[in-house]
Order: structure tokens, then C-alpha cells, then sequence
């Protein structure tokens, strides 16, 4: 990131995502001006509502007989669905 006041790259300080966004904050070795900027949704947030939306998914398509045994989907609709709600959420 460019320091809007002098000019000069700013150093990364930290990376937050326990809000479920991508914050990162800098800071400018040649004035000091701090700054942030929102990189858009963390990979986590995006990995925890696939698997939330897939669970659902196979809790609804699952017959009560066999609730206890509930049957994965394959990797690549996983993967797919993972791909879409992290373009969704940018």
C-alpha cells in the first residue's frame, strides 16, 4: 500500500480476520502514518458457509432412517460451492 501522505510503500503491521472480513493495517516507515485497508472475505468465513450450507443440503436430502450415517458430497461440488460464496461475498 501507498503512504497517501508522503508517498512511500507502508509496511504491512497486522491481519485480522475474526470478523469474517480480510483487514489489514500499515504503517509508513518514512512518516508514520497508519492506515488500513478491508481485502474483502476471509478464507475461513468462506470455508465455515460452505460447510454450513453442504450440511443443511445433506440433512435435508437424508431420510431420518439414516440420519446417523449422513453421506458426504464429493470433494469438487464442495470445492465449487466454496468458489461461489467467496465470489459472491467480494
Amino acid at each position: 500500500m501507498v503512504c497517501t501522505q508522503c508517498g512511500a510503500e507502508m509496511d504491512q503491521t497486522d491481519k485480522n480476520t475474526f470478523t469474517g472480513r480480510e483487514i489489514r493495517d500499515y504503517e509508513c516507515p518514512s512518516c508514520g502514518h497508519t492506515d488500513w485497508e478491508d481485502c474483502g472475505v476471509a478464507l475461513w468465513q468462506v470455508m465455515h458457509d460452505a460447510r454450513e450450507e453442504d450440511e443443511a443440503q445433506a440433512a435435508l436430502s437424508t431420510p431420518a432412517s439414516s440420519a446417523a450415517r449422513p453421506t458426504p458430497n464429493p470433494p469438487r461440488s464442495f470445492w465449487q460451492r466454496v468458489a461461489g460464496l467467496f465470489r459472491k461475498s467480494n
